[in-house]
């Protein structure tokens, strides 16, 4: 269900918590489901007690760190990911609801920065448009580097750029997934792929995983839905007090999340939690898919107070530990992956 704190204080009027750990929080209902308001029932997500699971990675044997993945992982740049993040966080209102009243809104303006920053990075920005709005369209923001040979399987990276609509706030909220979603971008443009990598600002997140449900559909109606055979989300990845990250996905991919969990411990300070089940942000339509897929976000037991609220501002944010969890992101493409460096220009 939603941790939104507007709607845990509606929820529990009509509900008593018999779990809460994390980002997972049981409840049962004291009304029947079918008298529940809409809007709030579209929130809520049935599961069985078997279907949860919140606990630190299991410890694998002792690996040794390689020395590619750590050239790769050694380019992430902490100040580079609160460039992005601030660029992001500072047009303004950047809820998707904007561009029903502005074709200038704080909405549009993040999309146009981040088209122009892939564009920057060697990219030509898919613009893949799902909404009309009353003044603007709603779309997500996609750069594509291709492997070079037919039919390669796919490896997809997302992270909203949408916010709930405070002024210049979002900064944790998804300012810093989208921007580590650039960030990867820029270092991977450096490489030759065996997979196809797609990278993807999705919009639309704070009202209903909108975008991200967009893109698996539009994925699925070109065929490419089919070949993409990892996803990786980021979202809220800049507020640490404990240096614990949560790897949220669905029980049937536990072992992948184990294993994504060891890739944080050879190759960051990160602890790694894993989450079980998915809910709430854009890895949702893609494990629904049947793709093994995972969200990196901060550890929700002492997750950013900002939350949804217009304190969500850049100060106060940590981003030597953003720049950890895209180092983790970048070591499990490359263990997924073969990546071969370019040839560095003269």
């Amino acid at each position: 269900m939603s941790q939104d704190p507007a709607f845990l204080e509606e929820i529990s009027k009509i509900s008593s918590t018999v779990y809460s750990v994390g980002r997972t929080r049981l409840i049962k209902l004291s009304i029947p489901f079918s008298q529940i308001p809409t809007e709030i029932a579209a929130k809520l997500r049935e599961v069985s007690p078997e279907e949860v699971y919140n606990a630190p990675a299991a410890q694998g044997p002792e690996k040794t760190a390689d020395p590619a993945v750590l050239a790769i992982t050694a380019k992430v740049a902490g100040a580079r990911l609160m460039g992005y993040a601030d660029s992001i966080t500072m047009t303004g209102k950047r809820s998707a609801a904007q561009l029903d009243i502005s074709a200038a809104s704080g909405n549009r303006l993040a999309m146009n920065y981040i088209a122009g920053t892939f564009k920057e990075l060697g990219y030509e920005p898919e613009w893949q448009c799902y909404k009309s709005r009353k003044a603007d369209k709603e779309c997500n923001i996609v750069a594509r580097r291709k492997a070079g040979q037919s039919g390669a399987k796919a490896i997809l990276v997302i992270g909203h750029m949408d916010s709930t609509g405070y002024e210049n706030a979002g900064a944790d909220d998804n300012a810093s997934g989208a921007a580590g979603v650039l960030e990867m971008a820029r270092i991977l443009a450096g490489y030759k792929s065996d997979h196809d990598l797609i990278f993807v600002t999705a919009n639309g997140e704070e009202n209903g995983i909108a975008g991200g449900y967009a893109c698996a559909r539009k994925l699925k109606e070109s065929g490419e839905l089919s070949r993409v055979s990892w996803a990786i989300n980021m979202d809220m990845i800049s507020w640490n007090k404990d240096g614990v990250l949560e790897i949220e996905t669905n029980k049937e991919f536990l072992a992948h999340a184990d294993w994504v969990g060891a890739q944080a411990r050879l190759y960051t300070k990160l602890e790694p939690h894993i989450a079980t089940p998915a809910w709430g942000s854009d890895h949702v339509p893609f494990l629904e898919a049947g793709i093994p897929t995972y969200l990196s976000i901060e550890h929700w037991e002492s997750h950013n107070p900002c939350y949804h609220k217009a304190c969500d501002k850049m100060a106060a944010l940590s981003w030597d530990y953003a720049a950890d969890i895209v180092r983790l992101n970048l070591a499990v493409i490359a263990g997924k992956a073969r990546l071969t460096p370019l040839a560095s220009k003269p």
